[in-house]
């Protein structure tokens, strides 16, 4: 380890971050990596797009296929603390090609998958490859912007918005490419994806790397201890158990449950991508230069109102758009705001693994999304107000109430 340490801080002035590179070669590589972030967005889209006929086929119970729906984000749990120790060994340009090559892996085994075990194994994998992946591309985003942390993540979590406002559109014009196969889509990604890794690997210089290296040592584990990361943790753990249960099962819901068409699903659906869009960037500018932690602890109760109002009555097609895009203008500004809490609150030294615990609560409460979501809306999917209150308000409620007793750290 020491050796390591040592080996790393002789080779930093070979190495480049991208606030001192030349931008006429920056601009391309994020370009790409923005391009390669689409196609993780459009493979999260395909089982719920697809959940009604994948269920069919592989002779799926509601919870079980609720379960597979959102089953990718352990994955991203389980690797994302090793992940950023992967990123600084492996370097940025292995490590965001590398991750990319599972991912698409792991999409390609999905639509090969005969059985639920090789489905399973084909989502987990995808959810290795995002996690390193996500890091490795918002610590870049990040170091160009370290005044304007929130705003900068906003901006990245945008693509992602974008990706979902257009995908479900692009799935069902997949699927219907490949004559009603659901195996297509996923096939068609897989591809991409690989096309995608392969550049990667031989477009990022070598010399890149995420932020200035330093050379002061971890000051041991007390930062965890701070007042304020348990309660972003926390804020991160409920945010993602909401949203992947919106992402993995909300079409499912509105067509067996509301009997929305599955256009009209998969056009509220694409709205709350445009909610992230919106939500990311204005509210990261906003929280830049205020009160970040009682800003997020404000959206938070804001968002599980508007989640609840959400499934409370019977869905109507402008009904479900409405409020589809207002939840996901809470869920964008949360996101990107812890994301820069963590950032901020963990010294220079532990960055890397502050924002890696981040994404592990976070993707662990998004991997059972999907399945206490059909537990607590039952089977049928008729028990609106219990799924209301208890998926969705009564969690957002109590994450607020932390953020804003939390005093902020001196």
């Amino acid at each position: 380890m020491q050796r390591s340490q040592t080996e790393s801080l002789e080779e930093a002035p070979a190495a480049a971050s991208p606030a001192t590179l030349n931008m006429l070669v920056l601009i391309p590589i994020l370009l790409l990596m923005a391009a390669t972030y689409v196609f993780y967005g459009w493979d999260r889209l395909v089982m719920p797009v697809e959940l009604v006929e994948m269920r069919k086929t592989l002779n799926l119970d509601q919870r079980s296929a609720g379960l597979m729906a959102s089953i990718f984000t352990l994955g991203i749990a389980v690797l994302s603390i090793p992940a950023g120790m992967l990123v600084a060994r492996l370097g940025l340009r292995m490590a965001l090609g590398l991750s990319t090559l599972v991912f698409s892996g792991g999409t390609l085994l999905s639509g090969a998958a005969k059985g639920i075990l090789a489905l399973l194994i084909g989502r987990l994998a995808t959810g290795a490859g995002e996690s390193v992946f996500s890091i490795a591309f918002f610590m870049i985003i990040v170091a160009l912007f370290p005044r304007w942390r929130g705003t900068a993540i906003g901006g990245a979590t945008a693509i992602f918005g974008l990706s979902m406002f257009v995908g479900p559109r692009v799935v069902l014009a997949l699927q219907a490419a490949g004559s009603g196969d659901w195996r297509f889509p996923f096939r068609f990604m897989g591809c991409g994806g690989v096309l995608a890794g392969l550049l990667l690997l031989f477009c990022v210089p070598q010399r890149l790397r995420a932020e200035e290296k330093t050379a002061s040592r971890p000051q041991g584990w007390g930062w965890l201890r701070s007042r304020t990361l348990p309660a972003v943790y926390a804020m991160a753990a409920v945010n993602g158990l909401c949203c992947y249960a919106y992402m993995s099962l909300f079409q499912t819901y509105a067509r067996v449950g509301q009997h929305l068409t599955p256009a009209e699903a998969s056009f509220a659906f694409g709205c709350f991508g445009i909610g992230n869009i919106l939500g990311g960037v204005p509210i990261g500018l906003v929280l830049d230069r205020t009160d970040r932690l009682r800003g997020v602890g404000i959206l938070s109760a804001l968002t599980g109102i508007a989640a609840a109002v959400l499934f409370l009555w019977p869905l109507h097609p402008t009904s479900a758009i409405v409020l589809s895009l207002i939840f996901g203008i809470g869920i964008g500004g949360i996101y990107g705001n812890c994301y820069a809490l963590a950032r901020e609150n963990a010294p220079e030294a532990r960055a890397s693994l502050a924002i890696g615990i981040l994404l592990t609560v976070y993707y662990l409460g998004a991997s059972s999304s999907g399945y206490f979501f059909v537990l607590a809306m039952g089977d049928d999917f008729t028990a609106n107000v219990r799924g209301a209150l208890v998926m969705f308000l009564v969690p957002y409620l109590i994450a607020s109430a932390i953020m804003l007793t939390t005093r902020r750290q001196t």
